[in-house]
C-alpha cells in the first residue's frame, strides 16, 4: 500500500488536542518487522565449556575482602584457557581484586554467597588498553573485567560483582557536586574534551594515551571485538562509568542479572557496535539509562562505522533510570533492527520509557525499532521520547535519520509527556507508529516538531482517541460479464469498508458534482453505457478515505448489440461470419413482420451455430459473448 506523507510542526499540544497525518500503514503490514526476531535468536547460541573447573583459592586468593586477588584470577584463567577451556570458579568469600582480563573458552563463575570486590585504586587497571569512552577510542584504565579479540567467554553464578564506585572514588571524576566531587578536585572534563578533540581530528588511536594521571571513567565489563559471549546470574554493582558494554562484538546474550547503581554515567547495558545480542529477564535500578543502545561518537563512530543491530530485549524490569530503552547518544554508526517486548517499566524516577538521542553532530541512521507487550506502571517524563536536539543540537554536520519506528501494546501510567519529539525540518522522524497504546494520566498529551507519516490506530492518549489511519472500501461486482469488462443488462455492486477501528459509515455518488449518499445496501446499476460511481468510507474518528471511482459499463441484451459483435467478430473463416449475420437478419425480418415466435426460434439457432463453432472458427471468447447475449434476449423476451 502506498504510504502517505505528511509534515507535522507542533509546538505545543494542549490537553485533548493532538495534530496527526496520513500515514496509511495497516496493522498487518506493521508486525512484518517481527519476523525477524525468530532468525535473530537462531543465530545468538550461548558458548558452552569444558566440564574443568579452576578454583581461584587453589591459586592463591582469600576471600576475606582484604586480601588481593588479582594474580590469582590471572593465573586461573590462564590455566583454564591453557587446557582448553573450562570454569574458573569463585567460591563463597568476600575476594578483592584489580582488572580481570578473561581469555577464549573460560567461564568466570561466581558462585552464590561469593562477592568480587574491584579495588577502589586506579593503579590497579593499569596498564593502559584499548577500549572505547563515550564512544571514542582510546588507551585508556582497562575496564573493571575486559575481553579482547577473544570468543567464547562468559560470566555466570549467582553471586555480585561490586565495582565499589562511590562518593570518594571515581564518581567525584565525573565533576558533579552531587557525586562527591568539591572545588579544586581534578575532573574528567579536560580529558573529555581533549578526547572529544581527538576523535574529531582524526588522531591516530595509539596517540590516544590517557589512564594514570588522568580522569576518564573505565566500564565495568567489556567485551571488546569478541564473539560468543553470555553474561548469566550475577548481580552488577556500582560501576565507576557504564556497567555492561560490549564493543565490536556478536553473538552475545546477557540474562538474569541485576545491575544496580546510581552513580554517574551508571548505564545498565550499553550495546556498541554489536550484532545479534539478547538481552532477558534482567533487572536495572540505574542512575543512567537502563540500556542504552550504542554505535560509536561523531567523527571517531563514522570512521569505524559499524551500527548496532540485532538486539532482542525481552521480559526485563526497568526501575529507575534517565531511560528504560535507549538509542543514542553516541550512534553515529547506525543502529537498526531493534526488538523490545514483554518488559516492565515501574519507577518515578524512570524519567523516559521508550528513548532516542541524537544530534547534528552524531548523524546516523536509527531504523526498524519495534516495541510491543511492555507495561509502563509508573515514570517521571515521557512515554517516547525522540530529541534530536540532545547536547549540540543542530550545531554539525551530520543530520540524523530516525525512521521506522513502532509501538504495539505499550500501556503507561503518569508522566508529562505521552509523546515528545524534537525533530527538524533537514531531518524530521519518518514512519512512527503507534498502534494498540494507551498512555494514561499524562499532563500532556504530546508535544511534536516534524514528524512525516505517522500512523496512529487505537492509540489512547487519557481516554481519547488519536487514529490516522483511514478506512480502505473495496467494491464487488455481480453480474453477467461479457470478455471486455462490461455487463450485460445490470450490475450489482456491493460495498464493505474496514478499520483498524471502526467504519462510521460508507457513501456513494454517481457524478462528482452530486451529494454523497450514505450505502445501506447493494446499488442496482442499469443505465446502458458508461457509469461512474465514486465511493469512500469514514470511520469513528473522522478519517475520510480519500475516493475511489469505479467504471463500470452496462450494455443491454438487443439485436442491435448482437448484430454489433458478429460485425466485429474475429474469425479466419469469413462464411462464419456471414453465416452468423444472415440469420440475425433473419430474426429481425421476422420480428418486423410481427412472428416473434418463429425469431426466437431463429435466435435459438443462431445460439447453437455460435456454440458449434466457438473455439474452432472463431475464438472461444467471442463465442461465449454471443451465447450470453441470446440468452439473455430469449431469457428476457426483449424482441
Amino acid at each position: 500500500m502506498q504510504k502517505k506523507r505528511f509534515s507535522l510542526v507542533l509546538l505545543v499540544v494542549l490537553l485533548g488536542q493532538l495534530f496527526y497525518g496520513s500515514g496509511q500503514v495497516r496493522a498487518a503490514e506493521a508486525e512484518d518487522g517481527w519476523e525477524q526476531v525468530p532468525q535473530i535468536l537462531n543465530q545468538i547460541v550461548p558458548p558452552s565449556f569444558p566440564d574443568r573447573i579452576f578454583d581461584i583459592t587453589d591459586y592463591g586468593a582469600v576471600g576475606d575482602g582484604k586480601t588481593d586477588a588479582t594474580e590469582a584470577f590471572r593465573q586461573a584463567i590462564e590455566a583454564a584457557n591453557a587446557a582448553g577451556g573450562g570454569r574458573v570458579v569463585v567460591p563463597a568469600g568476600t575476594y578483592l581484586t584489580g582488572a580481570i582480563h578473561l581469555k577464549s573458552n573460560v567461564n568466570l563463575h561466581v558462585t552464590e554467597n561469593a562477592v568480587v570486590k574491584f579495588s577502589q585504586d586506579p593503579k590497579k587497571y593499569l596498564p593502559v588498553v584499548l577500549t572505547r569512552w563515550e564512544g571514542i577510542e582510546l588507551y585508556n584504565y582497562s575496564p573493571l573485567i575486559y575481553a579482547y579479540g577473544v570468543e567464547n567467554i562468559a560470566i555466570t553464578g549467582s553471586g555480585t560483582l561490586d565495582g565499589q564506585g562511590d562518593n570518594e572514588h571515581w564518581w567525584p571524576w565525573k565533576g558533579k557536586k552531587e557525586y562527591g566531587w568539591t572545588e579544586g578536585q581534578p575532573n574528567q572534563e579536560a580529558d573529555r574534551n581533549r578526547l572529544i578533540e581527538m576523535g574529531e581530528k582524526n588522531v591516530p588511536v595509539e596517540q590516544r594515551v590517557f589512564g594514570d594521571g588522568h580522569y576518564l571513567r573505565p566500564s565495568f565489563i567489556q567485551p571488546y571485538n569478541s564473539k560468543n559471549i553470555l553474561i548469566e546470574g550475577v548481580t552488577v554493582l556500582n560501576s565507576p562509568m557504564w556497567q555492561i558494554n560490549p564493543v565490536l562484538s556478536e553473538n552475545i546474550t546477557i540474562q538474569n542479572v541485576k545491575i544496580i547503581g546510581h552513580g554517574p554515567n551508571n548505564d545498565g547495558i550499553d550495546p556498541e557496535s554489536v550484532k545479534n545480542m539478547l538481552i532477558k529477564d534482567s533487572y536495572f535500578d540505574n542512575g543512567d539509562d537502563c540500556i542504552a543502545i550504542k554505535s560509536g561518537r561523531n567523527a571517531d563512530g563514522r570512521r569505524i562505522n559499524v551500527p548496532t543491530e540485532n538486539v532482542v530485549i525481552q521480559g526485563n524490569h526497568m526501575k529507575d533510570g534517565h531511560g528504560g530503552v535507549t538509542i543514542g547518544s553516541e550512534m553515529s554508526g547506525g543502529v537498526r533492527n531493534i526488538f523490545a517486548e514483554n518488559n516492565l517499566m515501574d519507577s518515578p524516577n524512570l524519567e523516559r520509557a521508550i528513548r532516542f538521542k541524537t544530534n547534528w553532530v552524531r548523524g546516523g541512521i536509527i531504523e526498524n525499532v519495534y516495541v510491543r507487550d511492555n507495561e509502563v506502571k509508573n515514570l517521571e517524563s515521557e512515554v517516547l521520547s525522540i530529541d534530536m536536539t540532545y547536547e549540540e543540537g543542530m550545531d554539525g554536520d551530520y543530520p540524523p535519520v530516525v525512521r521506522n519506528i513502532e509501538l504495539r501494546n505499550v500501556t503507561s501510567n503518569g508522566g508529562k509527556y505521552g509523546v515528545y519529539i524534537k525533530a527538524f525540518e533537514g531531518s524530521p522522524v519518518t514512519n512512527l507508529r503507534i498502534i494498540d497504546s494507551s498512555f494514561n494520566n499524562v499532563k500532556t498529551p504530546a508535544v511534536m516538531e516534524h514528524v512525516e507519516g505517522a500512523t496512529f490506530s487505537r492509540f489512547f492518549i487519557n481516554g481519547k482517541l488519536y487514529d490516522t489511519l483511514k478506512p480502505e472500501t473495496q467494491i464487488t461486482i455481480a453480474g453477467v460479464t461479457l470478455s471486455d469488462g462490461s455487463y450485460l443488462g445490470q450490475a450489482q455492486v456491493s460495498l464493505t469498508a474496514s478499520d483498524d477501528d471502526e467504519v462510521e459509515r460508507i457513501e456513494y455518488r454517481s457524478t462528482a458534482d452530486s451529494a454523497w449518499s450514505t450505502y445501506t445496501q447493494p446499488i442496482v446499476l442499469t443505465k446502458e453505457g458508461e457509469n461512474k460511481l465514486e465511493f469512500r468510507a469514514i470511520d469513528k474518528a473522522g478519517n475520510t478515505e480519500e475516493a475511489q471511482l469505479q467504471l463500470i459499463v452496462i450494455k443491454q441484451a438487443t439485436l442491435p448489440l448482437l448484430s454489433a459483435m458478429i460485425e466485429n467478430l474475429k474469425t479466419e473463416t469469413p462464411g462464419i461470419k456471414q453465416a452468423l449475420s444472415s440469420q440475425v437478419q433473419a430474426v429481425e425480418r421476422d420480428v418486423s413482420a410481427g412472428n416473434k415466435e418463429q425469431a426466437y426460434r431463429k435466435l435459438e439457432n443462431v445460439l447453437k451455430y455460435a456454440e458449434q463453432h466457438a473455439g474452432k472458427q472463431m475464438e472461444a471468447t467471442a463465442g461465449e459473448d454471443l451465447s450470453k447475449v441470446i440468452e439473455a434476449i430469449v431469457d428476457q423476451q426483449s424482441l
